[in-house]
């Protein structure tokens, strides 16, 4: 059995970590390898923006100790190790020899105080989630996705999104609390939210505030065609053309008060083009009757 060393080279973790996209899909599926406990620390990091965090962050974010979820994953990689049957990660230098955690993380330290390490899931894994659809990245009402978008550390998605313009397939209804309600994707909310740099699309000269966990204007993900619409259209309405940027009285207001109307026709004026390229068809005037007709 191959001995792959890992150590520390410039303050990040190095180790040739060669599961491929195909071979994390078995192992996603496998009980034995994954067990409950294991997904749902896995899930932890992955609906974090770019799937990484800080051991001490997630603790802090689900009121557990900073060290919780170490031995689970730790156990977790031991037993894609022995699945796999290729490889035994070994420690050296300053990291401990029978160090496992590298084999489905990636590790760098970060500049703060004092400095610490960022837990990254590996490419491939996040890839194979993915295709699995193995964890549902959905909120199912809009306060949820705002309340757990609010809270989270955005600091990492620094780099601007840009606009696919593809249109996407819409997911099943998901039966929630004796109804069913569409997904949400907290990661596409997001993406929405880096692309207008967190400021206000209706006016960006509108004043907002700092996030608590970011040191980013807060701002507040609104689905343009409500996607309590979805049955109205053949794709999904959860895009990020779909999506735009609101100050908190803006996403009240459109919702709640009166001249909507107004709001409604310059962000769709904007929009309009975006959203033909992703499939979604509608006019002002219809997209007016839904909001009055709306009741979520």
């Amino acid at each position: 059995m191959i001995e792959k060393i890992c150590e520390i080279i410039d303050g990040e973790y190095h180790c040739d970590i060669d599961i491929t996209t195909e071979e994390w899909k078995q192992l996603l599926t496998n009980s034995r390898v994954f067990d409950d406990k294991s997904k749902e620390a896995i899930r932890k990091w992955y609906i974090e923006p770019g799937h990484s965090a800080t051991c001490s962050y997630i603790g802090k974010k689900y009121n557990e100790h900073s060290m919780s979820a170490n031995g689970i994953i730790n156990g977790l990689a031991g037993r894609v190790q022995k699945e796999i049957g290729r490889f035994v990660v070994k420690g050296k230098g300053d990291i401990a020899k029978g160090t496992r955690f590298i084999v489905v993380m990636k590790s760098k330290q970060i500049d703060t105080k004092p400095k610490t390490w960022e837990w990254t899931l590996r490419e491939e894994l996040v890839q194979a989630i993915e295709e699995l659809n193995i964890f549902s990245d959905n909120s199912y009402s809009d306060d949820d996705l705002i309340l757990d978008i609010g809270k989270s550390d955005l600091s990492s998605d620094t780099t601007h999104f840009e606009y696919s313009g593809k249109s996407k397939n819409k997911k099943d209804p998901v039966y929630v609390q004796n109804k069913y309600v569409y997904p949400r994707s907290r990661r596409v909310s997001i993406n929405a939210l880096r692309h207008a740099k967190y400021k206000c699309e209706f006016d960006n000269t509108h004043l907002t505030f700092i996030r608590r966990n970011s040191d980013i204007n807060y701002t507040e993900p609104h689905h343009l065609v409500p996607i309590t619409y979805h049955n109205n259209f053949e794709i999904s309405l959860d895009v990020e053309e779909n999506i735009v940027s609101l100050c908190c009285n803006c996403h009240k207001q459109i919702h709640l008060g009166e001249g909507f109307e107004v709001m409604l026709e310059k962000l769709y004026n904007e929009r309009k083009d975006l959203l033909k390229m992703v499939g979604i068809d509608i006019s002002l005037d219809e997209l007016i009757k839904l909001y009055k007709n709306d009741k979520s």
